[in-house]
C-alpha cells in the first residue's frame, strides 16, 4: 500500500465576519505556525483566491491564515465551489429560533479564549449542536445545500490528498462541516484523518 496521505481538520466560527474575534489571532497562527501544513485548504473558492478577493472572507483567513501562508511555504488551496450555500434561514416562528441560536454561536465566538477552545471540549460540541439545530429549522433544502457543500469540501481536499500523496494538509473550514469533513475522509483508505495537534 502507497504512503496514507495525513489530513487534520480545524473548525472556525467562521461565518461572523464583520465581529471581532476574542481571541488574539497570533494564537491562530501561531498554532498553525506549530502545525506547518504544507498545504492549507480553505473554504473560500478559486475565482476569490484568484482576484485576491479576500473582503468577505472571515477574519480568520483574512487577517490571520493568508498573511502566514504568504510569509511562509505553506501552499494555500481553495476547496469552495463558486456558489457556496447561503446562511440557512427561514420564515416566522423558525427564523425567530434561528436568529437567536445565532446569537448563541456569538456568544460561543465571544468567550472562546483561543483557538483550541472552538475546536474540542464543550464549545466545540455545543456549537455543532446549535449548526444542526439552525439546519433542522431552516428545512430539508437548507440541510441538503449543506450537506452538499460538506460533500464538494471532501471531495476537494480528497482529490488534493491523491495528486500530492503523503504531504501534510491541513482544512480549516466552519465548525458546522468538521465532522462531515473528517467523516467522508476516514472512509479512504489512502488518508490518515489526524488530530491537528498531531499532523
Amino acid at each position: 500500500m502507497s504512503e496514507r496521505t495525513p489530513v487534520a481538520v480545524l473548525g472556525t466560527l467562521a461565518e461572523f465576519h464583520r465581529e471581532p474575534i476574542p481571541y488574539d489571532l497570533k494564537a491562530l497562527v501561531l498554532l498553525v505556525t506549530r502545525i506547518q501544513p504544507d498545504l492549507l485548504c480553505l473554504d473560500m473558492t478559486p475565482e476569490q483566491w484568484r482576484c485576491q478577493a479576500f473582503g468577505d472572507l472571515p477574519p480568520e483567513y483574512r487577517e490571520a491564515l493568508l498573511p502566514l501562508a504568504y510569509q511562509t511555504d505553506i501552499v494555500v488551496v481553495p476547496i469552495a465551489e463558486s456558489q457556496p450555500p447561503a446562511e440557512p434561514s427561514a420564515t416566522g416562528w423558525r427564523g425567530k429560533a434561528i436568529l437567536v441560536l445565532r446569537s448563541w454561536l456569538g456568544e460561543i465566538q465571544k468567550a472562546a479564549p483561543g483557538p483550541d477552545a472552538i475546536n474540542r471540549g464543550p464549545r466545540h460540541g455545543l456549537a455543532n449542536l446549535i449548526y444542526n439545530l439552525i439546519a433542522s429549522l431552516a428545512g430539508e433544502d437548507s440541510e441538503r445545500r449543506s450537506a452538499a457543500h460538506a460533500d464538494h469540501l471532501s471531495r476537494e481536499v480528497l482529490e488534493l490528498a491523491r495528486r500530492e500523496a503523503g504531504r501534510r494538509i491541513l482544512v480549516v473550514v466552519n465548525v458546522r462541516y468538521c465532522h462531515l469533513v473528517r467523516h467522508e475522509l476516514r472512509r479512504h483508505q489512502e488518508i490518515d484523518v489526524r488530530r491537528y495537534n498531531d499532523l
